[in-house]
């Protein structure tokens, strides 16, 4: 009896930390199949929504009280007014393409260094087209919760405004 009890007091913390070690291996496995089902959604949102113009996937992806931070701009809210600023941008650019170049993923964030390309062919936000052709960098910071997107925080190059024939002037002149 008293071997049975030494042979207990041993195996106890031994099954203790492989049941411990069992427990962390899997809630390791749930984080990475998380943050690569958040990686392939922002991978569909730049394929689907922002290349092909699929209004629909957005239905589907991003929530309704979806915010967006751009630099220099005011915040965009809501779904719909997303659809309607890509619209505007596949108007402007009919060939525009954006491609992940450099993609970190952690928590409920995905950010991406995006390459966009485009020729503007159409009228932007009242500029007539320049038939110029964009290639610049945009960082965004997607925020993903319940497996939709809900915020992006956006900082793109000035160079496309550049490489659309604008010139930049200082405040005031």
């Amino acid at each position: 009896m008293r071997k049975i009890g030494q042979t207990l007091r041993f195996l106890i913390p031994v099954i203790a930390l492989v049941a411990l070690v069992v427990f962390m291996t899997g809630a390791g496995r749930r984080e990475r199949a998380r943050l690569e089902k958040n990686k392939a959604l922002i991978m569909r949102y730049g394929e689907e929504f922002w290349n092909k113009g699929d209004m629909a996937v957005a239905d589907e992806i991003v929530a309704t009280d979806y915010v967006r931070h751009t630099a220099g701009q005011p915040d965009m809210e809501g779904r719909e007014a997303l659809k309607q600023h890509l619209k505007a941008i596949h108007t402007a650019w009919p060939d525009f393409h954006c491609t992940p170049e450099i993609m970190v993923v952690g928590g409920d964030k995905v950010a991406v260094h995006w390459r966009i390309t485009g020729t503007h062919q159409g009228t932007a936000w009242g500029i007539p087209p320049t038939g110029n052709k964009a290639d610049f960098l945009s960082v965004v910071f997607h925020r993903i919760a319940d497996g939709k997107i809900v915020e992006d925080w956006v900082v793109d190059e000035t160079a496309v405004l550049l490489q659309m024939g604008f010139k930049l002037v200082p405040p005031g002149e």
